[in-house]
């Protein structure tokens, strides 16, 4: 009887305690935060320009101008190409010196990007890589991208095209003036002072010479970046000579590097042009001036004064148009050599 007693009274109890539980609610699966979706960008850029498309002017295009910085003759002439002929066609240029540092130079990028006037990004990359999300940024944002002097390793779809030299030519002509100098040669020994080891213009020039060079059996025996500077090719020069003066060519891949070369050579008591051959790259007033002192024996040009075919460009891709993915400016090859070179001097530009 009592046992009966307690059981019914714990069934009870039992009873009361579910009755003041409160049910338990079933746990919710944690909400996921969805993922920010990058800016979505076409396969290829939109064909419809600008606003004012079909019928454009220069007067409605605002550019902005990203150059490398001032590294020598060259580019001071590039940069008052893009200034000169700027003012000429009415144009409103907004100009940014990276100082050749490339996190200057795409933090100036993603200025023009925000600039709500600029419709136009002109760029002169320091260094191949890096650019593809800046690119992407700008098609987004609906900037007209021309590529001008040094090419990029991104999909062209991202840029309306690229304007300036076929850098790998300009380095088999120089591998080929350099047979012709040294075709007399029992030794063919060359130094190669390298501009900015991450840039199109470097690369491309090696690539092109030693394609070429051994048509007469050249062989490199020092290569060394003097970054474009006449100071560093200079003291680049310099050490290998105090290393060895067996070197009958000097291929230098810009002029301020070779007329830096020139000078090490004279203090090194050897006679540039006569006991050991120089050939530089770029066709500046400098290397001119070096070539009528005979010091200087070839120089491959490399045209700097691409702005109008740029701006021509800009205004076409602005009303539109579909632009070939490359337009290669015009060079030639000048020698010391050459009768009429004082003429040729006197009327360039650069």
């Amino acid at each position: 009887m009592f046992r009966a007693k307690f059981l019914a009274l714990i069934v009870i109890l039992s009873m009361i305690l579910a009755a003041c539980t409160p049910a338990a609610t079933p746990t919710a699966a944690p909400t996921e935060k969805p993922k920010a979706e990058p800016t979505a960008v076409p396969a290829e850029l939109p064909k419809k320009g600008l606003a004012c498309a079909p019928k454009c002017e220069y007067k409605d295009l605002v550019v902005g101008f990203l150059q490398t910085g001032s590294e020598g003759g060259w580019r001071a002439a590039n940069t008052a190409s893009f200034k000169e002929t700027a003012e000429q066609l009415g144009l409103t240029l907004k100009f940014y010196d990276s100082q050749n540092d490339l996190a200057k130079e795409v933090a100036g990028f993603q200025q023009f990007i925000q600039d709500p006037q600029v419709n136009v990004i002109v760029l002169s990359a320091l260094e191949t890589t890096g650019w593809e999300q800046v690119l992407k940024d700008a098609a987004a944002a609906g900037k007209i991208v021309v590529i001008q002097d040094r090419r990029i390793d991104a999909p062209d779809t991202l840029f309306e095209t690229y304007i300036g030299a076929d850098f790998v030519e300009e380095g088999r002509k120089s591998a080929d003036e350099i047979c012709a100098l040294l075709k007399n040669s029992a030794k063919k020994n060359v130094w190669e002072l390298v501009g900015n080891v991450g840039s199109s213009a470097a690369k491309d020039r090696g690539q092109g010479f030693r394609e070429k060079m051994a048509d007469c059996g050249i062989t490199i025996t020092n290569s060394q970046t003097a970054n474009w500077s006449i100071t560093e090719g200079k003291q680049v020069t310099e050490a290998w000579l105090k290393e060895s003066k067996d070197v009958q060519a000097i291929f230098a891949q810009n002029d301020e590097m070779g007329l830096g070369a020139i000078e090490a050579l004279k203090e090194a008591g050897l006679k540039p042009g006569v006991d050991v051959y120089v050939l530089s790259v770029d066709a500046t007033a400098g290397a001119f001036k070096a070539m009528l002192a005979g010091t200087l024996n070839v120089t491959v040009e490399c045209n700097p004064l691409l702005a109008p075919q740029v701006y021509e460009a800009a205004l076409k891709a602005a009303n539109g148009e579909t632009l070939p993915k490359w337009v290669a400016s015009q060079e030639g090859v000048f020698r010391a050599t050459d009768p009429n070179l004082k003429q040729i001097a006197d009327g360039r530009k650069y």
